[in-house]
């Protein structure tokens, strides 16, 4: 895409071409016609001058070249420029004087003999004559004629008009004159003149284009320009730009126009600025209200969801946990009593039938505990205990499988915290559980424990599954579950735990890659 201004220039220099080319044209043309004809008038004049110069008549008539000497030297003063090349003088007979120029290298024989043996020749004047060196020549050739006389009769009706009537009477021809210009001096004078003049007007007309060009781009392409950039400004919301152009003309008139059109538009954007801003805190507020909301109905359905929850877990747990105790000490007597007996083979699968009793009575349990440790909310009994001693306790209850690696690292020495043992052991088991179901395949478990500021970080890091981002928000609910025989309340009593000590449960997990969680407790002040 072309820019005005360069279609400005394009243009004016295409016209500064074809005027100017046309201009020196029509002056090389007009010269060069004008020098033609100046020579034509030039070489008729001495001609005819020397055809009816009376010595002349007398010579050829008389036959005496000697008389043309005095003729022939008037004609060569007149020609001040040398531009007779040749001049030939002959009677009807035989040519009586003939001279060439020295600048010339053509021999006379190759100029043809005008008028001889002719008796009544017409007048050749300016006619062109090229020789076989090249050179050109305008010839002028007119015959010498006898003195006319008039008689009375002649003369009266000459005076009175009425000459046509008479018949003129033949003259006889005495010789004839011709004079050779040659076309060297006329091309000296043609390129004289291209140098002086035409090229002087070629070189006046690219100035003139030149400063024109100038003078418009100035004074109107670069307004123009300036207008088109403040408009993209503006059509990019910058509404504080204007053209400043102070003249009295059209484009004045029009940069006014344009500057009190932006400012209008300026006033209504700041108008629509203002509505959009009101708009926007309404929508802010609305949202915000929105958001409360939610979190409000959110939390009503919650509590009531947790109040139902814990009066059922409370309910159930006490009306399991004396069964499940009976239940116990049954299978502790049971199995005392196996061991007394010698039947070794169906000791054996008693044994086994009786761990596993135990081994889903325990699991009953820990059920029935997590129902009633998530429907209390017993402020915790807090000592001073030792995290690591806490953490190798908690390992300690659960059989952590052969193929998953453990690793400890602890900060030595860690702080003591204020914490109730029990609650924060159930946390710890809970984590460590939670990450052995993750490897079934196994895997490694690192169990970590360092001072941080205020807070005490231990973090359970394992390499297994992981947990999809859709329910990392989700975890930590009650009765959220994704192992087909859990019930949702470990980790959900483990924050409620954490949040009682006043410290937080942290998630960080990448589907396929693993879990980490971080308890921060906060450090006991001695």
């Amino acid at each position: 895409m072309f820019s005005i201004r360069t279609k400005l220039i394009l243009f004016m220099s295409m016209l500064i071409i074809i005027v100017g080319t046309l201009s020196c044209l029509f002056f090389l043309i007009h010269s060069k016609w004008q020098q033609e004809e100046v020579l034509q008038r030039f070489g008729t004049s001495l001609v005819t001058l020397l055809a009816q110069d009376n010595e002349v008549k007398y010579a050829i008539r008389s036959s005496q070249p000697a008389f043309l000497d005095t003729p022939i030297k008037r004609v060569r003063e007149l020609d001040r420029e040398d531009e007779i090349s040749y001049l030939r003088i002959s009677n009807n007979h035989a040519v009586m004087v003939e001279e060439k120029s020295p600048q010339i290298n053509t021999i006379t024989e190759e100029i043809p003999t005008i008028g001889k043996n002719q008796q009544c020749p017409e007048t050749s004047l300016g006619n062109s004559i090229t020789t076989t060196s090249g050179e050109v020549f305008c010839d002028f050739s007119v015959p010498v004629l006898e003195i006319q006389t008039f008689s009375e009769e002649e003369f009266a009706a000459q005076m009175l008009g009425e000459g046509n009537v008479i018949r003129k009477k033949a003259q006889p021809i005495l010789g004839f004159v011709q004079i050779g210009l040659s076309h060297h001096k006329l091309e000296e004078r043609i390129h004289k003149i291209i140098w002086q003049s035409i090229i002087p007007l070629g070189i006046f007309i690219v100035i003139g284009g030149i400063f024109t060009t100038f003078f418009l781009t100035r004074y109107l392409v670069s307004p123009l320009r300036r207008m088109a950039s403040i408009t993209l400004d503006i059509a990019r919301g910058d509404f504080n730009r204007t053209v400043e152009i102070h003249s009295n003309d059209e484009i004045g008139q029009l940069s006014t126009n344009f500057n009190q059109m932006a400012q209008s538009l300026r006033g209504l954007c700041d108008e629509k600025e203002k509505i959009m801003a009101q708009l926007r805190e309404n929508v802010q507020r609305l949202s915000l209200a929105n958001t409360e909301l939610e979190e409000a109905q959110e939390r009503l359905v919650r509590t009531e969801k947790l109040a139902a929850i814990g009066k059922l877990a409370s309910g159930i747990g006490h009306e399991l946990r004396n069964p499940l105790g009976v239940m116990r000490n049954a299978l502790f007597i049971l199995k005392k009593r196996i061991k007394d007996t010698d039947a070794l083979t169906d000791n054996q699968n008693l044994t086994q039938l009786t761990y596993i009793l135990e081994k889903e009575t325990e699991r009953s349990v820990k059920i029935v505990n997590d129902l009633l440790a998530f429907s209390r909310t017993t402020k915790p009994t807090v000592s001073l205990t030792n995290i690591r001693s806490l953490l190798e306790s908690s390992l300690s209850r659960l059989e952590i499988p052969e193929k998953i690696k453990k690793v400890m690292q602890f900060e030595d020495p860690l702080p003591l915290l204020y914490v109730d043992a029990t609650q924060i052991e159930q946390v710890f088991i809970n984590l460590v559980q939670n990450a052995c179901d993750a490897m079934p395949t196994g895997g490694q478990l690192t169990i970590h424990a360092e001072k941080e500021n205020d807070f005490l970080n231990v973090t359970f890091t394992d390499t297994g599954c992981g947990i999809p981002d859709t329910i990392k928000d989700k975890i930590f609910e009650p009765l959220f579950t994704t192992k087909p025989n859990g019930l949702g309340l470990g980790l959900a009593v483990s924050s409620s735990i954490i949040q009682r000590h006043g410290g937080c449960i942290d998630l960080k997990s990448k589907d396929g890659e693993g879990s980490t969680f971080t308890v921060k407790l906060p450090v006991a002040i001695t």
